[in-house]
């Protein structure tokens, strides 16, 4: 005579089940991690026409927002400079004054860099090597 197979045990289940749920957790946090999206904050500056860099191009400055690209999470505000004008291939510095989004009151280009003044009184000297050339 055959056995009937025996019936799944309730606790079996629920371990199944707690272990589907982390793994399904586990993935969304490790997806929601290194991958993000940039919003520009304000207008971006262009350089003036009397200040003229070797490559010849026009340069721009200005504060994007980095957020987790699942759930738009806050992780940085970053100051860019380079040629780019929607500010998204270039030179990056981590901004971390803390308080809300940075305000750029003023940017002084010379052929040495951009020296870029916030609303906070924080000010931020990028040399020109950093962003001339394409970088």
């Amino acid at each position: 005579m055959i056995a009937p197979s025996p019936q799944p045990r309730p606790r079996r289940r629920a371990a199944a089940a707690g272990w589907l749920a982390f793994l399904v957790l586990l993935a969304v946090v490790i997806t929601d991690g290194p991958f993000h999206r940039t919003d520009v904050i304000g207008e971006p500056g262009r350089q003036p026409a009397s200040v003229r860099y070797d490559d010849g191009s026009a340069h721009y400055v200005g504060v994007v927002e980095r957020s987790s690209l699942l759930f738009g999470r806050h992780r940085a505000y970053d100051l860019y400079t380079g040629r780019d004008p929607e500010l998204g291939y270039g030179h990056f510095v981590r901004l971390g004054f803390g308080g809300g989004p940075p305000e750029i009151q003023s940017a002084h280009w010379d052929e040495t860099g951009v020296q870029v003044t916030f609303a906070s009184g924080h000010r931020l000297f990028v040399p020109a090597r950093h962003y001339v050339g394409g970088r």
